[in-house]
């Protein structure tokens, strides 16, 4: 076997992220689909991609949500899958350029069709944004053991209206009582070792799609 320390470069690896409010680049938004290891089946996703400041770049995927369906608990209506994956969207694009969804709110910009159409406008609209916009990401810490960006955002309050439950991405972001208390539990913890479960159990979870997804 021959040597040769020079042919390859080197990086320093990335550390490990943490759970908190970072500021990040953005770096683009697409359409992916993704395979379960378990079963084979695959997935929709809108896959958000960032770079973390001094972690380096991170991939969250949006999965195709997969019922529309608002369910009435004791404490009011729960917001629905269709709804979370809307506030999601509102929220990177408010991030990345604003004018965007005043266009969407004023009328001048319509995004419907289904996912992987939604999925492309967003690209087609950010795309001249990669690497020029930061702003703040929130990652909090998951059962896995890892951290990744909220996606039960929505909330339907009494008026029935669609509404914010927590910001993801954007400028100020703070931390809701529960979220502050999931960081600094994370961030207090003695390190472990952690069972790496990958997105399975979020691919097992999906099932239908649906035909369209209005933002109008």
């Amino acid at each position: 076997m021959n040597f040769n320390f020079g042919a390859q470069k080197v990086v320093e690896s990335a550390g490990r992220l943490t759970a908190g409010i970072k500021d990040v680049t953005f770096m683009g938004v697409c359409f992916e689909t993704k395979t379960s290891q378990k079963d084979g089946n695959s997935f929709k996703t809108l896959a958000l991609k960032l770079d973390v400041d001094g972690y380096g770049p991170y991939t969250q995927n949006f999965f195709e949500p997969q019922s529309d369906e608002r369910q009435t608990m004791q404490w009011g209506v729960s917001a629905s899958m269709l709804d979370h994956f809307l506030i999601i969207v509102r929220e990177i694009l408010e991030a990345v350029d604003p004018q965007i969804i005043k266009d969407i709110d004023s009328g001048s910009k319509t995004l419907t069709g289904n996912f992987k159409q939604i999925c492309d406008t967003i690209k087609q609209w950010t795309d001249p944004m990669i690497g020029k916009v930061k702003f703040q990401a929130k990652f909090i810490p998951q059962n896995n053991g890892y951290v990744s960006l909220p996606t039960f955002v929505a909330r339907i309050p009494k008026s029935g209206d669609l509404g914010i439950a927590t910001r993801i991405v954007g400028k100020d972001l703070t931390l809701t009582p529960k979220e502050q208390q999931k960081v600094e539990a994370a961030n207090s913890a003695k390190p472990t070792t952690m069972p790496n479960k990958a997105a399975d159990d979020l691919l097992n979870s999906a099932s239908e799609e649906l035909d369209d997804l209005p933002f109008a």
